[in-house]
């Protein structure tokens, strides 16, 4: 059984703050296009995490590669991303906002 929108909006109010931006699709639609820009290769990109810095748009047919990404997604991913650890995918986060706030 998958994710409901009522369990999405409850994850997402644990990251808040102007530069964090949520969104809910329930086709499977981005899921799949992530697929192939992660080069997942048949592995649908449901449990990713992805940061970006600022600026990056999606203004083509498909999403832009992640500046940072990781996955919980099984062992046959751990070659192409690592595996989520919370500690190092916050000290990304916050490494990339010091960098913002040093750049406004």
């Amino acid at each position: 059984m998958g994710a409901s929108k009522d369990d999405v909006a409850e994850a997402a109010a644990l990251v808040t703050g102007g530069n964090a931006t949520h969104y809910w699709e329930d086709s499977g639609i981005v899921g799949r296009l992530y697929e192939k820009t992660l080069g997942l290769d048949g592995i649908y990109a449901w449990d990713v995490w992805l940061v970006y810095k600022p600026g990056v748009r999606w203004d083509a047919a498909e999403p832009p590669k992640p500046d940072f990404a990781m996955h919980q997604l099984g062992r046959r991913v751990d070659e192409i991303m690592p595996r989520l650890e919370s500690k190092r995918f916050a000290e990304v986060v916050n490494v990339y906002l010091a960098e913002l706030k040093a750049s406004q």
